[in-house]
């Protein structure tokens, strides 16, 4: 009996929500973390340094920013599925994504 391992693709819809946890729980929630171990000074965004004082609003705005590209994303599905490419794309938004996390986890356990 031979068993074939079949890849299916995730769907567009996943890739979009793939991408806003990526970058709006896992960056924000690191780059939280590496602000209480390691400071506010090594944030290289300086809008998002000005807010890490308050890490509540510093993690809503990372958020809510993911949040709206991920809606505009969305909204313009039909025409994102007409570039050549545009899974490539996603996969590299959805990787940048856990190199900045993992870079960012790295600051904060760096200096404890």
């Amino acid at each position: 009996m031979s068993h074939r391992f079949r890849f299916e693709r995730p769907a567009y819809a996943e890739l979009v929500i793939a991408v806003v946890v990526v970058w709006g729980v896992c960056d924000g929630l690191s780059t939280l973390l590496a602000a209480e171990f390691a400071g506010a000074h090594l944030e290289a965004n300086p809008f998002i340094r000005s807010l890490l004082s308050m890490p509540a609003l510093a993690f809503a705005v990372q958020l809510g920013g993911a949040v709206a590209a991920g809606a505009i994303a969305l909204a313009g599905e039909r025409f994102i599925r007409t570039v050549p490419g545009w899974r490539v794309w996603f996969a590299v938004l959805i990787g940048g994504g856990i190199g900045v996390t993992g870079l960012n986890l790295l600051v904060a356990f760096a200096v404890v």
